[in-house]
């Protein structure tokens, strides 16, 4: 009994620390990075993405420090985590997980 009480604690308190949400496709314009956090916009909505991480293989496909991709369109494949700070609030990291650039016809 005391066993399966711990067991279930453990599993309520590690799934509110982390959540990770399924990956997410959008097309969107790189806008640049600043202090390594890739910026996106999306076009329509105005909306902002800034991008705290980026895998391995998906930061070799292109040069994001490169001036010359700013403006550029992308689709991009991400994450989004959502963990706890210090204080308990709730904060989200975003995870660039594939990218690949649409050129212009």
């Amino acid at each position: 009994m005391i066993k399966t009480f711990t067991i279930s604690i453990l599993f309520l308190v590690t799934s509110f620390l982390k959540t990770t949400q399924d990956q997410i496709t959008l097309t969107l314009i790189y806008e640049g990075v600043d202090d390594g956090v890739y910026y996106f916009s999306e076009g329509e909505d105005f909306n902002t993405y800034a991008f705290q991480n980026i895998d391995e293989e998906a930061s070799k496909k292109y040069d994001l420090t490169n001036r010359k991709l700013i403006g550029s369109t992308f689709k991009v494949t991400y994450e989004s985590e959502k963990l706890l700070d210090d204080e308990n609030e709730e904060y989200e990291v975003l995870t660039i997980k594939a990218i690949s650039k649409i050129e212009k016809k």
